[in-house]
């Protein structure tokens, strides 16, 4: 494996293989046509996938694993709790809210606890939903499943959708 496109794919946020594919290329050549300074890309729209998270199967599931003794963290591999980060109920009758990764609150508000409650306006299936902060991705590095914000029931229904889903969507700072 190649050690400088190591570091570079780290820079980049994508798999760190070594090996320079169309992926490390596609991420350059985004970094290359984002604009330059902060105040220019602070509030431009994100684009990517959308997914679900706190929907009704999902507390289920977590709640079920609960009972059977295990850890939080086994049951949050099956589920979710619906609790945010932040201690907020993010079930389903708890308004409209969302969970982002870490790296788009440091890069907005300097932290993320100062990003607790930011407003989110949400784009998808021809519809917007202004979201409530409630709660945290993984960091982007660590996110698998490629989305770039995750709804609660309560946006997914105002989006006229059905959790569970993985939809192409845009966010930005409301």
């Amino acid at each position: 494996m190649n050690k400088q496109i190591q570091d570079i794919q780290a820079i980049l946020g994508v798999e760190m293989d070594g090996i320079w594919g169309p992926k490390s290329q596609a991420a350059l050549e985004s970094l290359i046509a984002a604009p330059t300074t902060p105040s220019d890309w602070t509030n431009a729209a994100h684009k990517g996938l959308a997914s679900s998270f706190a929907d009704p199967a999902d507390v289920e599931a977590f709640r079920r694993c609960k009972a059977q003794g295990k850890s939080d963290t086994l049951c949050f591999k099956v589920g979710d709790n619906g609790i945010g980060c932040w201690g907020d109920d993010c079930s389903e009758g708890s308004g409209a809210s969302c969970a982002l990764p870490p790296d788009d609150m440091i890069e907005k508000f300097g932290s993320v606890a100062a990003a607790k409650h930011a407003k989110v306006k949400v784009t998808a299936n021809n519809q917007t939903v202004t979201c409530i902060l409630k709660d945290r991705m993984p960091w982007k590095k660590n996110i698998t499943n490629k989305a770039i914000i995750d709804l609660n029931p309560d946006a997914v229904d105002s989006l006229d959708l059905k959790p569970p889903l993985m939809i192409p969507a845009s966010w930005e700072w409301a």
